[in-house]
């Protein structure tokens, strides 16, 4: 679920030279991330200018908001039948 969740915020700040496609790969992106600071120092700005994409992005939002009074909604109608 983490890695989900990972793949989903770096695509998001278009930042997918860090994922990886298989164990390889995340080795090499781990091992580059540590010895090359250049690279590790531009990766960290492009998500920093782009935080925003993140945490302004409000169609995770609304559609939880969504969800949650459809529940609401549906769990209303059972009381109202109940009764």
């Amino acid at each position: 679920m983490r890695g989900l969740h990972a793949y989903s915020f770096l695509k998001m700040l278009g930042v997918t030279d860090t994922i990886a496609q298989n164990e390889e790969e995340y080795i090499e992106i781990a091992v580059k991330l540590g010895l090359d600071s250049e690279w590790r120092g531009d990766v960290a700005q492009r998500m920093s200018q782009r935080h925003d994409r993140l945490f302004d992005d409000q169609v995770c939002v609304t559609a939880l908001e969504g969800f949650y009074q459809g529940v609401v909604r549906e769990r209303l109608k059972q009381l109202t039948v109940d009764s």
